[in-house]
């Protein structure tokens, strides 16, 4: 046991690497709003002596140059000096960022698993023409005589996506058997909300990854699943949500607030004032919210989160959210680029802005990763510096603060001891995985694989255990037997991903999560 708690040792590392590439990535996280594009605009002599540097380059210079390259780079550098979420998107990167809004891409609606540079099937994703076309377990060969073996992800997603309504020629084994299946490609959805079930009889659970196109309607359907199972109270877990379409988010805070009631207001750089108001159209108005939040929360997600908090309506339960309280608005440049442009500050109903300061040189947020760990409000509410000249009363009564972030109202540390946190977050997750669906994908037509109903009541990967353990470099011999159901229900949890879903992944993995554990307790004290 004592190798096992070196491991544990290591896990504020872990989290640490983690947090770390989040924040460097949140140059990409939004709150779009509803303009995409400026109507009018009169070109500035600024804009004049770009133009004609452009020109005298492309026709005086003495050598040839990529002056596309050349206007690329310097949009960049300049709107990079902006702040750190105004961003210009290139040609090469406007197709990505614009499924990631629609939530939705072309393609055949397949989730594959690359093993031995063989691609093999996991699951097909359901409300696809293609649902029951491909199995489990299914080898991938080649698709329209373009050989998917031996090829990166990147490749076999290029090979397999394309044109709306093209037919695609797919060559399988199926059981050592060849096959051609000829597929139609289509639109397939990127599903927001990728947790869905009862965690009680009454407590409802929904995970919101994004505030793309579809996610109102995601959330609202999924609202209206659980009531019909008899939900009275909900856990929304908005944790890692980078934010997204800002209308959404408002269309999403309407399901919690009544008519009448501020959601959020923005005012731009003329000092204009938007107001946008609930209305009578909310599935859950009444029944009692738990927001689950963290460091990685941000943009959108703080939208939903400051309203509920606000009036009273959510629970806020986590840890202190990332703090972006600007608006971007996305605009189309003409050559099939775009930029994201701040173009506005946003204000929770109390009046805040949980806008947390950058550094105006470099329109960063240089050490705030750092400043959080040193100042160890990860680990104790008592650490989070509160601006008490940011004070606002809130419409509930509630003393809110602005300056950066949602303050939770009930704190959850992040646990560098716990054992479900280090084999969640751990750097080797990947490779855990992989060894996981090697051993399910070598009995792939064991029944349970193929009936979620099944799986998710009677499988066990205990199993698999003592093999994993090794994966892990944990002796059985120095196992401490009291974190055995921990490992289980966490293979199980991956394994049921693979299978089924994140949906999956989280109805068996929850009762091990650290804020679902708190919530438990705040239920338990109520009754």
């Amino acid at each position: 046991m004592k190798i096992f708690f070196k491991i544990i040792n290591i896990i504020l590392l872990v989290v640490i690497i983690f947090l770390v590439g989040f924040l460097v990535g949140k140059k990409y996280d939004f709150a779009l709003d509803s303009n995409k594009d400026i109507i009018s605009l009169q070109y500035s002599d600024n804009e004049h002596k770009i133009r004609r540097l452009v020109s005298l380059i492309d026709n005086e210079y003495v050598s040839d140059v990529n002056s596309d390259s050349l206007v690329d780079d310097a949009i960049n550098y300049m709107v990079g000096k902006l702040d750190p979420h105004s961003t210009y998107i290139n040609k090469a990167s406007v197709e990505k960022a614009e499924e990631q809004l629609k939530g939705e891409f072309v393609g055949i609606g397949v989730q594959f698993r690359v093993v031995n540079d063989t691609v093999i099937v996991e699951r097909t994703i359901p409300g696809t023409p293609n649902y029951d076309q491909l199995q489990f377990g299914d080898q991938l060969i080649s698709a329209n005589n373009q050989s998917l073996v031996g090829v990166d992800n990147a490749t076999i997603g290029k090979i397999l996506k394309g044109k709306r309504g093209t037919d695609v020629s797919i060559s399988i084994l199926r059981d050592k058997n060849p096959m051609t299946i000829n597929l139609k490609r289509t639109i397939v959805p990127i599903a927001a909300v990728t947790g869905k079930h009862m965690l009680t009889k009454d407590l409802g659970y929904i995970k919101l990854t994004r505030f793309s196109e579809n996610s109102a309607k995601e959330v609202n359907e999924a609202l209206d699943y659980l009531l019909s199972k008899g939900m009275k109270k909900l856990v929304f877990d908005l944790r890692g949500n980078p934010g997204g379409l800002m209308h959404i988010a408002e269309e999403i805070a309407d399901e919690f607030l009544t008519k009448d009631e501020l959601i959020v207001y923005t005012q731009d750089k003329q000092k204009r004032k938007k107001y946008i108001y609930g209305t009578n159209k909310g599935l859950f108005e009444k029944g009692k919210i738990y927001v689950l939040m963290d460091e990685n929360s941000a943009s959108s997600s703080e939208i939903v989160a400051g309203a509920l908090q606000d009036y009273g309506r959510g629970i806020i339960v986590g840890r202190r959210s990332f703090g972006k309280g600007l608006v971007q608005r996305e605009i189309n440049l003409g050559d099939g680029t775009k930029v994201r442009l701040t173009v506005a500050n946003y204000f929770t109903p109390s009046g805040r802005s949980i806008q947390k300061p950058f550094d105006k040189k470099t329109a960063k947020y240089s050490d705030d990763l750092y400043k959080r760990l040193k100042s160890g409000e990860l680990y104790s509410k008592d650490s989070i510096k509160i601006n008490k000249k940011l004070e606002f009363t809130a419409p509930s009564g509630k003393k809110v603060y602005g300056g950066g972030g949602i303050i939770p109202d009930e704190f959850v540390a992040l646990d560098t001891k716990s054992v479900a946190n280090w084999l969640y977050y751990n750097q080797d997750s990947n490779y855990f995985n992989d060894f996981l669906f090697k051993k399910i994908y070598s009995i792939h037509d064991f029944f349970m694989f193929h009936n979620e109903k099944a799986y998710l009541k009677y499988f066990s990967a205990g199993m698999y255990r003592n093999e994993f353990l090794g994966v892990l470099g944990i002796p059985t011999n120095e196992f401490d037997s009291v974190y055995s159901t921990t490992v289980d229900n966490y293979m199980k949890a991956v394994i049921a991903e693979d299978l089924y879903g994140s949906r999956a992944f989280y109805e068996v993995w929850l009762p091990e999560d650290e804020m679902i554990k708190r919530i438990f307790e705040l239920e338990k004290n109520v009754k």
